[in-house]
């Protein structure tokens, strides 16, 4: 009896905890703005992205926006206030969804024989890369089909690797992109990444928030640095001073104020 009891209790948790997270899937995913992708290679494969339209009678471009790994778009408040927004000013705005795999900072160094230091290994981030690249390579094929201007916004580790993205494509690069508190879990692969953003080709605005961390707040000053070594000369860093929710009207503001300096 008491075995009957336990089992019926084991399946009153378990379908509690399944309903709860299928209730906060549904939250967190509006059905009219869910766009499919599809894997290239994969064909049962699919790549939960959104979309919405956007609320001007003309439309400037498309506004893509890529939260931190492992986040959904409408998890981050700044991606999730900005996709929004985006939509208010004109844009066709995307929100995508990065892999949730984890990515283990202790992963990306190891041991050598002849060093008692860690030494960075940049060939560990690349099964994260390959899953990134998947969806960054399905959304862009939908975005392509649109007009305008291409804006993306990219936040955190998944930041990073889209520059990756970008350097090994460079077609599919976009007229700017803002970047939030971009980093990598590595000090010296953070550092690279510095070296990275000063590269870029097209306008970047570099923004950090008031609820960075710790690897975003190390390395963020020397972007700007690099950017002056490597004379890219539309790079812009904006630190923003206020915290969620305010932050979101501050680089709302700041966002727009970029768009008018640049023309979008």
């Amino acid at each position: 009896m008491n075995i009957m009891r336990v089992a019926i209790l084991l399946f009153v948790i378990c379908w509690s905890v399944i309903s709860h997270g299928q209730d906060d899937r549904a939250r967190f995913v509006p059905p009219d703005e869910i766009v499919w992708l599809k894997d290239a290679t994969e064909k049962d494969v699919q790549y939960l992205a959104l979309q919405l339209e956007p609320l001007r009678s003309f439309e400037r471009g498309q506004f893509v926006a890529l939260p931190d790994w492992g986040l959904h778009p409408l998890q981050s408040s700044l991606i999730k206030s900005s996709y929004h927004e985006a939509s208010k000013m004109g844009w066709r705005s995307w929100g995508l969804t990065p892999p949730s795999m984890l990515i283990q900072p202790t992963s990306l160094a190891h041991h050598t024989p002849d060093s008692e230091f860690t030494q960075p290994d940049d060939n560990a981030l690349e099964p994260y890369r390959a899953a990134l690249f998947k969806r960054l390579e399905a959304l862009n094929e939908k975005v392509s089909q649109h007009p305008g201007f291409v804006v993306w916004l990219v936040e955190g580790i998944s930041g990073a690797l889209w520059i990756d993205w970008i350097n090994k494509n460079p077609s599919a690069a976009p007229d700017a992109v803002i970047l939030l508190d971009v980093y990598l879990p590595q000090p010296a692969l953070n550092r690279v990444l510095g070296t990275k953003i000063a590269k870029l080709t097209f306008p970047v605005l570099d923004i950090k928030s008031a609820s960075a961390n710790r690897w975003v707040a190390k390395q963020w000053s020397m972007h700007e640095t690099l950017s002056q070594k490597y004379q890219q000369l539309s790079y812009r860093p904006r630190s923003l001073l206020t915290r969620p929710p305010e932050a979101a009207n501050e680089l709302k503001s700041v966002i727009q104020g970029w768009f008018k300096f640049h023309g979008f």
